[in-house]
């Protein structure tokens, strides 16, 4: 579920909205004068979250550095 408030009312607010997040895994999306501007998300989605970015850059370098079978072949001659 998410759910957008104002900076102001999640300042004023803050033991409870990090209740709600915690325990409903809720998101929460903060405004400030109607433009989103952060998130107040649980710690669980922060390290998924980490976990994807990681997963991403390892499989860009493992392509990166890359070598195909035929093109050992070529170079080798076989």
């Amino acid at each position: 579920m998410v759910t957008i408030m104002p900076i102001t009312k999640a300042r004023i607010n803050l033991g409870a909205v990090v209740k709600r997040v915690n325990l409903n895994k809720e998101r929460i999306i903060l405004e400030k004068d109607g433009f989103p501007v952060a998130a107040i998300v649980d710690l669980d989605t922060i390290e998924d979250i980490m976990d994807s970015v990681d997963l991403e850059k390892a499989v860009k370098t493992s392509k990166k550095d890359f070598v195909s079978l035929n093109d050992v072949k070529k170079k080798y001659g076989l």
